[in-house]
């Protein structure tokens, strides 16, 4: 476990610009409670101690602890990312109620980005690669600013073919946050943050050095114009392939920058993607305002983009941005069935299947499978799964239901419902029958 958090008694905080450039907000919290921060950070409170003044909490990214502790009264602390390197806010803790009940937790927001930096036209992405019966070996090199960086990474075939048998029908977003990709992820910006630090750039640059890698990737596309295929790939398959199309590029460089703890948001225009980076609003080009964030955007299909340019072509059309929530299930159904029939009741005999293709385990996942009747309110047939299970991402689980019943002649159709605990409904149906 990384010592992620380093107190500070002043008013900056250290690695960071100004205090201009961050958004301030306090909230009252009870004991258990939960504060979302930003880009799936979130702090929970554990304990309040209002006879020594301080609270016990734990530090969470996506819902996942990695981190405890003890915050004094009226002390400043930075909070690092997962890997202890970028400080992603600061906290401090502004008063306790005197019942130790509640506790007004201030903390400070910092934007991803707020430098501005000069055209850089990278060449094109090197890669070298070894191929055995196992595996293959890549070792991607690029530049940024005349310097030369590389990461490598051993890549199993065996693996690759899991992920080719995967669903692409999926929120985008469940893409950039595959859980089976978190480490192949979290070791390429482990790499590219090591080597910035050696060749003096400062951690400020680490971001721009990252989008530098992505665009310098070849693409499968020629032109930034050219639309996506409607086969997006995860991070692991772009990497493994050494390039891709503009949502693949888009999609590798969003999960490489929120594994980095930087504010990222998929920016989707007819037949095009690219990304928008949070930053400061000292910043210069092009942004979307989404619920008071900027996100400015970035052009990830080739090398010499800077932060703030959108392609002449998609200059005045629409774009789609969804910021990247932290993971979450994601359920898919699908069902076959026939009919049968004695001359006076029908019976529906259903193979129904539910699959999990987000991006964190469903809880609690129950099928409700009915037999509708036209009339408003009325079903003719039920029938509920006998126990909750949990599903893990891409996991699919079968049930088998028979003898749901409509009576001769009457108009029917079959809806099921897949719900979590944690996931949202899903709804799905059949055409509309005579039994």
């Amino acid at each position: 476990m990384h010592s992620s958090i380093d107190e500070t008694l002043d008013s900056e905080l250290s690695g960071l610009s100004s205090d201009s450039n961050s958004v301030n907000y306090t909230q009252t919290l009870k004991t258990t409670q939960v504060l979302e921060i930003d880009n799936g950070y979130s702090i929970k409170i554990l304990e309040i101690n209002k006879q020594s003044e301080n609270i016990r909490v734990s530090f969470r990214k996506d819902g996942n602890e990695y981190n405890t502790r003890i915050l004094v009264l009226n002390k400043k602390y930075n909070v690092k990312d997962t890997n202890g390197e970028n400080v992603i806010y600061s906290i401090s803790v502004a008063k306790i109620a005197d019942n130790s009940f509640t506790v007004d937790i201030s903390y400070t927001i910092y934007p991803a980005i707020f430098l501005e930096t000069g055209k850089y036209e990278g060449k094109n992405n090197e890669i070298d690669v070894r191929i055995n019966s196992d595996n293959i070996n890549r070792i991607y090199r690029w530049e940024y600013d005349n310097t030369e960086f590389s990461v490598e990474y051993k890549y199993d075939t065996e693996s690759y073919d899991l992920y080719s048998q995967r669903i692409r029908n999926r929120d985008f977003s469940h893409f950039v946050n595959d859980p089976y990709d978190d480490d192949l992820i979290s070791m390429i910006t482990e790499q590219i943050t090591g080597l910035a630090e050696e060749k003096g750039y400062s951690r400020e640059e680490i971001p721009y050095i990252v989008m530098a890698f992505v665009q310098s990737l070849p693409y499968v596309s020629d032109s930034v114009s050219a639309g996506y295929d409607e086969y997006p790939r995860f991070p692991f398959e772009t990497l493994y392939h050494g390039g891709g199309d503009c949502e693949d590029s888009s999609i590798l460089l969003a999960s490489l920058l929120y594994d980095m703890g930087y504010g990222v948001a998929l920016v989707e225009f007819p037949g095009h993607m690219g990304i928008g980076v949070k930053g400061a609003e000292a910043l210069e080009g092009s942004y979307y305002n989404y619920s008071g964030v900027r996100y400015y955007y970035l052009e990830t299909t080739n090398t010499g983009w800077e932060v703030g340019v959108v392609p002449n072509e998609y200059i005045n059309l629409e774009a789609t941005v969804q910021p990247l929530p932290k993971p979450y299930p994601q359920l898919m159904v699908i069902f076959s069935g026939n009919a049968r029939g004695n001359g006076y009741v029908t019976y529906a005999d259903l193979e129904i299947a539910v699959t999990n293709v987000g991006s964190a385990t469903a809880e609690d996942v129950v099928i409700y499978t009915t037999i509708e009747s036209k009339t408003e309110n009325m079903i003719w047939d039920e029938l509920r799964t006998d126990t909750d299970s949990d599903l893990d991402v891409d996991e699919t689980v079968v049930y088998t239901v028979t003898g749901l019943s409509v009576p001769e002649g009457e108009s029917y159709r079959v809806g099921i419902w897949a719900l979590g605990a944690n996931a949202e409904t899903e709804y799905v149906y059949s055409d509309w029958a005579v039994a």
